[in-house]
């Protein structure tokens, strides 16, 4: 039999990941996991499950600890020491590879786990010699996997309270080359979107969300998360703040996937607005956090805010940056990748994704027929608005410039006739379909720059 080298190892931990800040991904996705088998078992209730993160900045340790099920005496070095062969299942769970418990190993010096069950009375323990791991890597003697696991593990157990049932992760002397993992508010502003928590209170459009996914039978599973004593919130707002100024969430739209069998695939949701420019991230503006349409499973985020964009499923590579929104994988065949930054390539995501694309499409056009919207009502406005202007002046200055006003009216005029037009087609369309997302921006922007009522036709003669 092939012997398999420690190197590996290297593969799994610090080969997997690009961003330090995944470890509180795959260590809060097994939290999940177990939290779910405690309300099924009975050892939760529902709302009693809670997961605690502390990130110890002076002391550079962060510990991740859950009151769920614990692991068993019986099962915990196995569980614990076993790589890529994982119980879990595809379908219910979201860690399913076996794989993620080691990727504390690449930013710290010495990883635990420490678990107790519930009515077992012993706390177990197992190390993880981080540090002497990768002077593993990179020494003379060549290692397998095994002898390299057998020089840096060690196991404890000791006596504990009987009622006791917890899983704890510990990362101790977090290496210097990762501050991040110890900057308490990079930390929040990443496991907001990423982990699986509920929607702020303040954000108005949850109950409509949380309607359309039990319409579908689908569950959003969420969980009470904790980092530093402060729950997490998927901080999603009404209030955006554009390029092109300030916008405002004025509805939610919704889009089911099937596939050929009529079997729901995914499920998403999108914030309507006037779409008057990207969503601001640059210095010095308002953070738009929530920016971007983001891929969930199981409610846990795959890749980042701009997993559509960097595999150019829109028409351009600003088009996600004009949204703010979700979609929810349904179907079991929409697996995550290793890295979990994105879906793996099957038959069922090449289904999806031509799905995805025709739906982005339909997105694009929003944000475009928007801006012609926005040009039009402001070309119909122009002669008024150039007369006002104009009367403002003195008597001097307007019998002096009396020959120019006339000839930039007459412009102004003809280009207002050819706005008046193109609106009048786009407002038409959207009177035939009043419940497009398409029809209800394009009425939201003409009610808001007209008043109540469409720019009404004038004689331009």
């Amino acid at each position: 039999m092939a012997e398999v080298g420690a190197f590996t190892l290297e593969n799994l931990t610090t080969g997997m990941y690009i961003n330090s800040l995944v470890i509180f991904r795959e260590y809060i996705q097994n939290s999940c996991d177990a939290t779910d088998k405690a309300l099924d078992a009975g050892i939760l209730q529902e709302g009693d499950g809670q997961i605690e993160i502390t990130i110890d900045k002076d002391n550079r340790r962060i510990t991740i600890e859950d009151n769920a099920t614990g692991i068993s005496v019986l099962d915990f070095k196995s569980s614990l020491i076993n790589i890529a062969y994982s119980d879990k299942s595809l379908e219910t769970d979201r860690g399913f590879r076996g794989i993620g418990r080691l990727c504390g190993l690449a930013y710290c010096r010495e990883l635990r786990f420490v678990s107790t069950a519930y009515g077992e009375g012993i706390q177990s323990t197992v190390i993880f010699d981080a540090a002497k791991l990768r002077t593993i890597f990179y020494s003379n003697r060549k290692y397998t996997v095994k002898e390299a696991l057998d020089e840096i593990v060690s196991f404890e157990t000791s006596g504990t309270d009987a009622d006791k049932h917890f899983f704890r992760v510990e990362l101790i002397s977090i290496v210097e080359t990762n501050k991040d993992l110890l900057d308490v508010e990079a930390v929040r502003d990443y496991l907001s979107f990423v982990a699986p928590v509920t929607y702020s209170p303040n954000f108005y459009y949850q109950t409509e969300i949380y309607q359309h996914a039990a319409a579908l039978n689908f569950k959003i599973t969420e969980y009470k998360i904790l980092v530093n004593g402060e729950q997490l919130y998927k901080p999603y707002k009404t209030n955006v703040q554009t390029r092109m100024g300030k916008d405002e969430i004025f509805g939610v739209e919704f889009r089911d996937f099937y596939d050929a069998a009529d079997k729901l695939v995914a499920w998403s949701w999108i914030g309507l607005s006037e779409f008057k420019g990207v969503l601001d991230q640059r210095s010095g503006t308002a953070d738009n956090k929530m920016r971007g349409i983001r891929l969930r499973q199981k409610n846990i985020q795959i890749g980042d805010k701009d997993v559509f964009q960097s595999r150019k499923l829109f028409n351009e590579d600003r088009g996600t940056t004009y949204f703010i929104g979700e979609i929810h994988t349904v179907d079991v065949n929409l697996r995550p990748n290793g890295r979990r930054d994105y879906l793996e390539e099957n038959d069922t995501y090449i289904a999806f994704k031509g799905a995805l694309i025709n739906y982005f499409k339909e997105l694009s056009e929003i944000y475009w027929k928007a801006s012609d919207v926005r040009s039009a009502v402001k070309a119909i406005n122009a002669p008024a608005d150039a007369e006002a202007e104009f009367n403002k002046q003195s008597a001097p200055y307007r019998k002096s410039h009396h020959a120019v006003y006339e000839e930039n009216q007459a412009k102004l005029k003809d280009a207002a006739q050819a706005a008046e037009k193109k609106l009048a087609s786009i407002n038409q369309k959207a009177e035939q379909n009043p419940e497009t997302p398409l029809s209800k921006v394009v009425t939201r922007i003409i009610k808001n720059q007209s008043g109540n009522n469409p720019p009404p036709h004038r004689d331009w003669s």
